[in-house]
């Protein structure tokens, strides 16, 4: 589809704006759930259009059309190019990206092209039909996705890339005697259609089961591991926007002016990598073109970088790392991760667990609420597991965290070996010391 971004671009240039970016997309999501044990939904989505930017003397509009013929295509960009000259004209403004290299990832399933929406249902119904009696399945779910991109803009880009990506698990609670326990999921992704419901539930039955008998939770300051999954969701509304270079820029990051330091326990190395295989938020170029990459972040503690996208890259004298993502509502190029990953350490869950006293936290709940700026945060851990001398010994409720993000990465114990690929995470399991637990 680079042709119509050829032609795009170039009635843009003839009608007058200083600068334009052209984008193609095409989106697909075929997706089979069930809830109650019983199949619910069956739905097939896809999604295309053209995004057009355009700039006019340091003034910026954009504007998205889902008619791709020539006419609405004209008309488009008419309409943007008068919105562009009226706009305010941003002072910082300096160009759009040029070309570089690009990596060349293999990220597209071919097969998920042909996959009737009837064969997503066959391991949706062999997950539910393998769990225990005790075990009633909330939501669950099998999803296929793939994107389809092509870019060009007046500074010489002309790119195209493609992905695909697999969803696959459920959400779970159990029943007993005593009462009903949390939810429990476990989702998997990977970016080849590869279902595996015996592993999902064999995995959520051992952590509804552990969870009984309830036990006593103790406020206080105590050990307690964090799962990949709960990792996930603090860091991102926490330490990962404090790596977004325009927080830098804004001067509200922590991490301002402290490249070099050591920000974080030695036990801890984070780098954003837009270019692993195996990363769901993989991709040859960001939203405005810019080649994705692998960005070191945290090395050993240390403070090395951050993450940019083209413009405040510019204002900031440095280089984009591919990390432009752009926001249909507000109209905006923002700051995103790509795949955001800690590297996997020494440790084996045995190994985690090897306390006298405390918690195992699955998933949390409430991180939205937390300051990123100073890195407060208050969280409601549910599920989580009491651990008495290296052994779960039940599951507790009423447990909140109430902490400090900066704090805690310097009160690194022990790096679990495995990592779990998530959405845009890539982490392992860490316990950390003496975090203050709140118990009702």
């Amino acid at each position: 589809m680079k042709e119509i971004c050829d032609y795009a671009v170039s009635l843009g240039e003839s009608c007058g704006a200083s600068e334009i970016e052209a984008v193609w997309f095409k989106e697909t999501s075929v997706t089979v759930e069930a809830e109650l044990n019983e199949i619910s939904k069956t739905l097939s989505v896809t999604n295309e259009g053209l995004r057009i930017r355009v700039i006019t003397g340091g003034a910026l509009s954009s504007v998205v059309t889902y008619h791709l013929d020539r006419e609405s295509v004209r008309s488009a960009i008419t309409h943007v190019v008068k919105a562009a000259k009226a706009s305010k004209k941003d002072v910082h403004w300096d160009s759009l990206p040029s070309p570089r290299r690009y990596s060349s990832l293999s990220v597209w399933d071919s097969s998920m092209d042909s996959i009737p929406s009837e064969e997503l249902t066959d391991p949706v119904i062999a997950m539910m039909n393998a769990l225990p009696p005790h075990i009633m399945v909330h939501l669950a779910a099998n999803e296929i996705y793939s994107a389809e991109r092509a870019l060009v803009n007046s500074q010489g880009i002309s790119h195209e890339d493609k992905g695909t990506v697999h969803a696959f698990g459920m959400a779970v609670v159990g029943k007993s005697d005593t009462g009903i326990t949390p939810s429990f999921s476990q989702l998997e992704y990977g970016r080849k259609y590869y279902p595996r419901p015996e592993r999902v539930t064999d995995t959520v039955t051992r952590q509804v089961d552990s969870f009984f008998p309830l036990a006593q939770a103790d406020s206080g300051k105590f050990p307690v591991i964090l799962s990949s999954d709960a990792l996930s969701i603090l860091f991102t509304q926490t330490l990962f926007k404090t790596l977004s270079g325009e927080y830098v820029e804004r001067g509200r990051s922590r991490f301002k002016g402290r490249e070099g330091e050591q920000v974080a326990d030695s036990q801890f190395t984070l780098h954003d990598t837009g270019i692993i295989e195996t990363g769901t938020s993989s991709r040859e170029m960001d939203d405005e073109g810019s080649p994705c990459q692998d960005t070191a972040l945290i090395d050993q503690g240390m403070l090395k970088g951050f993450i940019w996208n083209d413009y405040w890259a510019k204002r900031a004298g440095k280089e984009s790392t591919g990390n432009a993502f752009y926001h249909d509502r507000t109209d905006e190029m923002l700051i995103r991760q790509t795949n955001m990953v800690v590297d996997g350490g020494d440790y084996s869950k045995e190994e985690l667990l090897d306390i006298p006293h405390g918690y195992l936290v699955l998933d949390v709940h409430g991180a939205h609420s937390a300051n990123p700026e100073s890195g407060d945060f208050s969280i409601v851990c549910s599920p989580a597991y009491r651990i008495e001398h290296g052994e779960i010994t039940g599951g507790v409720t009423g447990v909140m965290l109430s902490d400090n993000v900066f704090s805690l990465i310097n009160r690194i114990e022990a790096v679990g070996k495995e990592v779990r690929i998530d959405e845009s995470t890539i982490l392992p399991s860490i316990r950390f010391r003496d975090v203050s637990v709140i118990a009702q």
